[in-house]
């Protein structure tokens, strides 16, 4: 096994209790969230959980190894809907989506992740695998479902037309922390939905 391998590996078996495991977790994510991979150590998971370091040393190889099943416990979730309008659709995924940036955790996780990208791009990989593909996955069937009732043009893909609605969000939610911006998060599920649609609306109601 390759040292890859082994930092990489999911442990096996569970510490004493739920609530321990829980408390380990919790505190991989917030010291995460909080200084990064290189300013978190396993001793201070130990500390912040409330846990001895053997417990962790015992169950995890490494500070990698930890993480990265930190991560894997984190799953999206998103209101499944699909009304038979797009915009409807839309507008209660995006606001979802300002629920979860409006959540200082997540946010701050997530941002944390995406900075290490380059140097452990492993972890932005779970990450990926756990919270935004689904919301893509779901989000490109309600596209589709949209351009068979003629509300979108043909000629525009589900990833394009992704970036579009959610590259705002993510643009809005980066800059708002270094200036003041015009318009809330609350306010922007309809404000980016609203502005994006006329350019990739079909043309069902023109007859």
């Amino acid at each position: 096994m390759t040292r890859q391998e082994s930092q990489n590996r999911r442990p096996v078996g569970r510490p004493r209790s739920a609530r321990a495991h829980q408390a380990i977790i919790t505190a991989t994510l917030e010291l995460l969230a909080e200084g990064g991979f290189d300013g978190m150590s396993l001793e201070g998971v130990a500390t912040q959980a409330g846990v001895a370091r053997t417990m962790i040393y015992r169950r995890w190889p490494s500070k990698e190894a930890l993480v990265i099943d930190a991560l894997r416990e984190q799953h999206a979730e998103m209101p499944l809907t699909d009304t038979g309008n797009l915009r409807a659709d839309m507008i209660t995924l995006l606001r979802e989506e300002v629920s979860q940036a409006a959540n200082p955790l997540q946010a701050k996780l997530l941002l944390r992740v995406a900075g290490e990208i380059f140097a452990r791009p492993e972890l932005f990989s779970v990450v990926f695998r756990q919270q935004l593909a689904p919301r893509l996955k779901h989000m490109e069937q309600l596209f589709e479902r949209a351009r068979a009732r003629g509300e979108l043009r043909q000629d525009l893909d589900a990833t394009f037309m992704l970036g579009l609605i959610l590259g705002p969000l993510l643009y809005h939610s980066l800059v708002s922390m270094e200036m003041p911006m015009p318009h809330t998060l609350d306010e922007l599920p309809e404000l980016i939905f609203d502005a994006v649609l006329h350019g990739i609306e079909g043309h069902l109601k023109e007859e």
